[in-house]
């Protein structure tokens, strides 16, 4: 007997060259069965899935639930059920799985920030060693540097690209350095400064806002041009108007680069006072959370959280261009995508639209829904080596979204085979961690269920 049989749908897996009307059958977390119709078989649960897309459970390269375990409730809700946060602690992610979790199988990169995980902002070669090693310990899969937010120097940017390819492990960047900013310019340097080795480029299309040349699309095209000179890197981007950043102050002064450049794209002084002016007329929204979600509250009620944190609160920004937006996403180069994979930058970050964004192109024609479910699950998967995740096929994990093709909502989501998402509602709870060899020992001991997965392309 099958423990679910989802009946009726429209698979998309090109993984598998499949489309069209299937029935699926999972057992023990895994799909057992893809036929034309498996009715006749008898099964614990019956999900109906017809008039619907039943997609592999999406997988997001791109987000934060580190110190915001709201975000696992908002990723499965999104159809998500497997990611990589950015800029992740252990013992957060750790904490959170367990006590918000919801289901949802999820690595981490341990962020390189100046003053705080590392010394400065230009450490040596030694330090960077220290560090990447103890992160690894602690079950991460790499890391990741916020050279956007908070910059290293050029030298140490290239260098720790250099130590994550000799450790073997991953390494992210938010381009950015102190001499260039998170800009088309930010993304040129750091093409440069990786000198072809593996690197994941975080979110293209923020470096796509007209900053330098007035034109998004005129951004886009050289970024376009950039990863082209980039054949080891793997890169993501996502389709949401806004960007979040962390509104903290510091004598008055934004602590990250990036809030300061959302202000002053708005027209407002890169200050404290500034702040509270953006936020009062609707430029900068501040975070709070609504149902055990996080949301963008109206300006009255943010200006009112703002100030009881002390400024503590993360805000977003509609900064991002859709024109770019779109080109990257669809975009392709030699007949595969030129940006590797569909993110959100979300997670607890409000703009988990991967299903309403994506499937918009999708109705446009600018992707197939074979396309869509490439950038979406396969490819991401692909990226963090979980060869048994984007896809349908017979012994693959059974991570699937079954998503209503008008609302472009996920109904059902299902994570190794458990319903993490039962009509619309999240229903899933704790989760799992993706890990390299390294971590799974440090992780097991703990009582922390892990898999370790390996990157091919590092």
């Amino acid at each position: 007997m099958h423990d679910i049989l989802i009946l009726g749908g429209e698979v998309v897996d090109p993984a598998n060259g499949r489309q069209g009307c299937f029935d699926l059958a999972i057992e023990h977390g895994k799909v057992a069965q893809v036929a034309p119709d498996l009715s006749n078989q008898p099964a614990r649960e019956v999900v109906r899935a017809d008039g619907k897309w039943v997609f592999p459970g999406l997988v997001d390269p791109h987000v934060h639930v580190s110190a915001r375990p709201e975000g696992y409730r908002m990723m499965a809700r999104a159809g998500v059920t497997c990611a990589l946060d950015m800029a992740g602690v252990a013992s957060e992610i750790i904490l959170g799985l367990r006590q918000a979790g919801a289901g949802l199988a999820v690595g981490f990169l341990y962020p390189l920030i100046p003053g705080d995980t590392v010394g400065d902002r230009d450490p040596g070669r030694a330090e960077l060693k220290r560090v990447v090693d103890e992160a690894l310990r602690q079950g991460a899969l790499g890391v990741k540097v916020v050279g956007g937010h908070y910059p290293l120097t050029p030298d140490a940017t290239a260098l720790a690209i250099r130590v994550a390819y000799e450790m073997g492990c991953w390494c992210a960047v938010h381009a950015g350095t102190t001499t260039a900013g998170s800009t088309i310019e930010g993304l040129e340097e750091l093409v440069v400064l990786s000198d072809g080795l593996p690197l994941h480029i975080a979110h293209v299309n923020s470096y796509c806002r007209g900053q330098i040349t007035g034109d998004p699309l005129v951004e886009a095209s050289r970024a376009l041009k950039a990863l082209a000179r980039a054949p080891a890197a793997r890169s993501e981007s996502y389709l949401s108007l806004f960007n979040g950043t962390n509104g903290a102050m510091e004598s008055g002064m934004p602590t990250s680069n990036v809030t300061a450049t959302c202000l002053a794209a708005g027209g407002y002084p890169q200050t404290a006072d500034g702040m509270v002016a953006a936020i009062a007329a609707g430029w900068a929204h501040v975070h709070g959370v609504r149902g055990g979600e996080v949301v963008l509250l109206p300006p009255e009620d943010g200006l009112a959280a703002y100030r009881a944190a002390e400024s503590q609160a993360y805000v977003s920004f509609a900064v991002n261009s859709p024109s770019a937006a779109i080109a990257l996403a669809v975009a392709r180069s030699d007949q595969a995508f030129a940006v590797t994979a569909l993110s959100t930058d979300g997670g607890a970050i409000p703009r988990n639209v991967t299903l309403e964004k994506g499937l918009a192109l999708v109705r446009f024609g600018a992707l197939s829904l074979a396309d869509f479910v490439t950038k979406a699950c396969l490819n991401p998967a692909r990226m963090l080596g979980a060869e048994s995740k984007g896809h349908v096929g017979v012994g693959a994990d059974a991570d699937v979204a079954v998503v209503d093709p008008v609302t472009d909502r996920a109904e059902w989501v299902f994570a190794s085979g458990q319903a993490i998402v039962s009509v619309g509602e999240v229903v899933g709870q704790g989760g799992s961690l993706l890990t390299t060899e390294c971590g799974q020992t440090t992780l097991s001991e703990q009582g922390v269920e892990c898999h370790v997965v390996r990157p091919d392309w590092l």
